[in-house]
């Protein structure tokens, strides 16, 4: 399913309107051939960012929920993915689920915090597709020491993703990912 442009800024937009005290970063959205390669090869396919960032760290990741609201049927946080051994911060995270959508067995489990999205999902053989939908370039922004304890002034990459569950649109995402990959 093919998205235009305009529906990856309506995500994100609708990401961040759920945590009205988090500053809206200034992104740019780009084409895979503008984004480095150390950075594609994270952000440029159609996983779970949990396997991508276990296997490019070669570390398991917990994640850190920095904020959380469930209303109108929907839970939204606000996380980092965390390597379990460095403590390092590898990911910043939004995201909304349509807990609807999902088994209830599922919802208590992501509303428990314990673990990352993509390994309850895979873990409870949830049919799932992820959807990328579009790759963003994310200027330095006053976030970056909240979201990754970091003050480097160089672009941050990321991107819109959103997860269809028993081909229902269940999850949306903004994820960026580490400066320092």
């Amino acid at each position: 399913m093919t998205r235009l442009p305009e529906d990856s800024l309506a995500v994100l937009a609708g990401l961040f309107k759920e945590f009205p005290s988090e500053p809206f970063p200034i992104v740019h959205l780009v084409n895979s051939s503008d984004v480095p390669d150390a950075y594609k090869s994270l952000l440029d396919h159609e996983h779970h960012m949990t396997v991508t960032m276990e296997s490019h760290h070669a570390e398991p990741v917990r994640v850190r929920v920095l904020s959380e609201i469930s209303q109108n049927g929907c839970y939204s946080r606000i996380l980092n993915l965390i390597g379990e051994k460095t403590g390092k911060i590898v990911l910043f995270g939004l995201m909304r689920v349509r807990m609807e959508f999902l088994p209830p067995n599922v919802q208590g489990e992501i509303l428990a915090r314990k673990e990352p999205l993509g390994r309850i999902l895979i873990r409870n053989e949830i049919m799932r597709e992820i959807e990328l939908i579009k790759l963003l370039k994310i200027d330095a922004f006053p976030s970056r020491e909240h979201w990754f304890h970091s003050k480097e002034q160089k672009p941050y990459f990321g991107r819109v993703a959103l997860i269809h569950c028993q081909g229902l649109p269940a999850i949306e995402l903004f994820e960026v990912v580490s400066p320092s990959v």
